[in-house]
């Protein structure tokens, strides 16, 4: 069984903050490790698969493009596929045959994932059906959310985002820490957008306490919100309100009983890089802040200049909610997660006065380029 990251010391050398760094274990980075050679398993056996049935790229349907060119890439980073020059271009194609072969399969890797953090081998399931199933989304047979979110498979995801999952919990960890150094030390109101399971707000709660005065929950997904709701209600302190709410965040957010300037902060986790349209979920957390108040996003994250393919971008290729969003060269120049410097573009753009990352993400990256997480907090 794996035990020691080889990517430690590297990670904990890159992050000067020490609050941060204590958050970035071995255990972590062990996981991830596994995760990532999991997720190249995955992407070389799917893209043989799909290379049996189709001669060209072209033959593709549209919307399967996005999961087809991210598992190209990251084909390419992990040394399976080769890069062909077309006219000046660097792209693999269908007929590219793999340079590498007989590495651990996407079995041996699951099973080693959950031998080694059982509550992250949720992860692993999804890969695994993911998988099993990619052939029908490539053939236009099933969409992303069909194979991934069917009410039957809901319960994976209720599993996956939650703080038992080494995997995705450090978004929340990281998140509350960002949180914590921009609220007022009494007395805070905080707007949770997309709470999901509830797992976010757990950590904050927790870790915020009797500062907190109001958090309101919010959340779009039934199934979420109800087990969301219990979450949130569980963690806060005494004195603390809790309320919950439905909250679409593409639509305008004072018809859905978010009163203009009410809140200290807006807080989301791995929710704002699915906004169809960024920009204008960004002006409604504008709206809903008092004078002084903060945005406190955590994100996944692709920070440097060239960044490479990250296994968090797999899975979610796959859904047309991640991949179908409104671009922009400057504020949001790809679908999915965003680097350090578009969302403080996007943020500027928005009218926020004061963009602060935690960690420093290009810092980071300068010295780890495959950092994939941080927090990004912006005030009025």
């Amino acid at each position: 069984m794996r035990t020691v990251a080889r990517d430690f010391p590297d990670v904990v050398g890159a992050i000067s903050d020490g609050a941060v760094r204590a958050l970035f274990s071995q255990r972590f980075l062990v996981a991830t490790e596994i995760y990532d050679e999991l997720v190249d398993a995955a992407c070389l056996r799917i893209f043989e698969e799909v290379a049996l049935e189709f001669s060209a790229e072209e033959e593709l349907p549209p919307r399967t493009q996005p999961a087809f060119h991210y598992m190209v890439e990251k084909l390419i980073h992990a040394g399976f596929l080769g890069k062909v020059n077309e006219g000046g271009k660097s792209s693999a194609s269908l007929a590219a045959a793999p340079l590498a072969a007989g590495g651990p399969s996407v079995e041996s890797l699951a099973a080693e994932l959950a031998a080694t953090e059982p509550d992250a081998a949720v992860g692993a399931e999804i890969v695994t059906l993911l998988a099993a199933e990619a052939t029908e989304f490539f053939r236009g047979k099933k969409t992303g959310e069909e194979i991934l979110f069917s009410p039957a498979r809901l319960p994976l995801w209720i599993r996956y985002f939650s703080n038992a999952n080494i995997l995705y919990a450090i978004n929340n960890t990281l998140g509350a820490e960002a949180l914590a150094r921009v609220l007022p030390s009494a007395g805070a109101e905080v707007l949770e957008v997309g709470g999901g399971c509830g797992s976010a707000a757990e950590v904050a709660l927790r870790r915020l306490g009797a500062r907190i005065a109001r958090w309101r929950f919010t959340e779009l997904v039934p199934t979420f919100a109800r087990r969301g709701e219990r979450a949130a209600r569980a963690a806060a302190a005494a004195g603390t309100r809790v309320e919950a709410a439905k909250l679409d965040m593409t639509k305008p957010w004072d018809e859905q009983g978010v009163a203009p300037g009410s809140f200290d902060a807006v807080y989301s986790v791995n929710c704002f890089h699915v906004a169809p349209d960024l920009g204008f979920v960004l002006a409604e957390a504008k709206a809903a802040l008092k004078p002084g108040g903060v945005v406190v996003v955590s994100e996944c994250v692709k920070p440097g200049a060239h960044p490479p393919p990250s296994y968090v971008d797999f899975v979610f290729n796959f859904l047309t909610s991640f991949t179908d969003v409104k671009l922009d060269p400057v504020l949001r120049p790809n679908h999915g997660f965003l680097s350090p410097a578009a969302w403080r573009a996007s943020f500027l753009a928005a009218g926020f006065r004061d963009v602060t990352l935690v960690p420093d993400l290009d810092a980071v990256a300068a010295r780890y380029p495959k950092f994939f997480v941080g927090a990004i907090a912006a005030r009025l």
